[in-house]
């Protein structure tokens, strides 16, 4: 129980503070620093020591992180575990402000595939990150920001005025019903306000030194412990968070002697990761030669000799739904507090051979780690994550794997305590 208690805040930690991907690398970082972890950049020289442990932050909302075993071989080859830093929202455009009937509102268009309705009639916040000018035009100055406060909201109609709603729900047009309140015009607020001018008045800089920013709307509520004995965890975020916890948290407390464990959190997963800090990305593959170089090995040794490694793509799972058992496959559905859950498809949305699924399985029985299985059903396209698409660059064994979910892509998921005490425990035992 103690060893539950102790997860489930760190993961609730990274909830908290993980606001924005932005806010989920910061933290990221914070730990690796406090955990002894010497930062790089990918431009500089480097110069690396066996039993070294070093990450570098290639762009805000992307991080690799990585150690090297004090007796490594790199022909041993590498573990690289990967998760995403990106989650669905409702973010911020250019010019935002609009003036209705005394309401003040803000233009918003949507990232990733949000359950839309989950984000009306609760409080909801800012988070992101502000550029302004700085010394030269190719050097702008980044800021983080975190307004913390519920200073948005999304009413829904009142059920008067849509009385087939609990039918046939209520449509959602994104371009006029996703424009939350922020406020009436009055001692407070004019039609001279603007965002950037409460961005500037948060950060103490000057209006007219903000360029740009990317902001997204966020769910400010806490975590919390559901349940009659408090078995599940609420909260938002859990996609990906709780893969970024278990990935960050176990590389720094596990410890190998010879090989490189290598952790990657790629940004726009959401989205299809093609992008500069998405998976679909040469990133990885550079980082992984910048190792291999820094130990006198060529590009073509780093390939040969990452070959025989092994990779996870660590992503939330469908978990079974009691009140919706046909969208389920008929055979392989995971519940939520037995296991981790091991995610295959034929078609290869989901990363996998029997080779590394059964590595993974050997690995799991031998820590008496719990596990179980998902495939889609055979009649649902299904989703898919980063695995895939970082296997295709980078020729290693790779596993798809994750936590089980209820309510994927709401503003609120919904877990279990123990699936996250059993991914936390795998990923430690992989890096080792």
């Amino acid at each position: 129980m103690q060893t539950q208690q102790t997860e489930t805040s760190k993961l609730f930690s990274y909830i908290k503070s993980g606001t924005s991907a932005y806010h989920v690398v910061s933290h990221s970082r914070q730990l690796l620093l406090d955990a002894g972890f010497e930062e790089l950049h990918l431009k500089e020289i480097w110069n690396l020591k066996r039993d070294g442990r070093y990450f570098c932050m290639p762009f805000g909302t992307t991080l690799y992180a990585f150690t090297v075993g004090r007796e490594c071989d790199l022909a041993n080859g590498i573990h690289i575990g990967g998760a995403h830093t990106d989650f669905p929202a409702v973010k911020i455009k250019p010019n935002p402000e609009i003036f209705t009937q005394g309401y003040m509102q803000l233009n918003t268009e949507v990232y990733g595939g949000p359950i839309l309705n989950t984000f009306f009639d609760r409080p909801l916040s800012l988070a992101g990150k502000v550029v302004t000018r700085g010394e030269s035009y190719d050097r702008p100055a980044s800021h983080l920001i975190d307004f913390r406060d519920p200073v948005l909201y999304l009413p829904n109609l009142a059920v008067h005025m849509n009385r087939e709603v609990n039918e046939k729900g209520a449509p959602i047009d994104n371009q006029k019903h996703l424009l939350p309140m922020l406020g009436t015009i009055g001692d407070e607020l004019d039609k001279d306000a603007t965002l950037a001018g409460m961005l500037a008045d948060r950060l103490a800089v000057k209006k007219g030194d903000i360029l740009d920013y990317d902001l997204c709307v966020y769910n400010p509520e806490e975590p919390q412990l559901v349940g009659i004995t408090g078995e599940f965890i609420s909260a938002p975020r859990l996609d990906d968070i709780t893969s970024v916890c278990a990935l960050v948290h176990g590389l720094i407390e596990s410890g190998n002697a010879d090989r490189v464990n290598l952790v990657c959190l790629f940004d726009n997963e959401e989205i299809g990761s093609l992008s500069k800090q998405g998976a679909d990305s040469s990133l990885p593959s550079i980082v992984i030669q910048k190792i291999w170089q820094a130990f006198g090995k060529s590009p073509v040794d780093c390939m040969a000799d990452i070959s025989d490694g092994m990779m996870l793509s660590v992503d939330v799972a469908h978990a079974w739904h009691p009140n919706y058992p046909g969208n389920q496959d008929i055979t392989n559905y995971p519940i939520l507090n037995q296991g981790f859950v091991l995610k295959t498809a034929s078609n290869q949305t989901y990363s996998w051979d029997p080779e590394i699924l059964a590595s993974v399985m050997a690995l799991c029985e031998e820590k008496e780690i719990p596990y179980q299985r998902f495939v889609k059903h055979s009649n649902v396209k299904g989703g898919g994550t980063i695995g895939s698409i970082i296997s295709s660059h980078l020729p290693m064994r790779t596993a798809d794997l994750g936590v089980g979910l209820l309510a994927m892509h709401s503003s609120r998921e919904m877990m279990g305590v123990k699936d996250q005490t059993a991914l936390m425990r795998f990923v430690e035992a992989f890096f080792e």
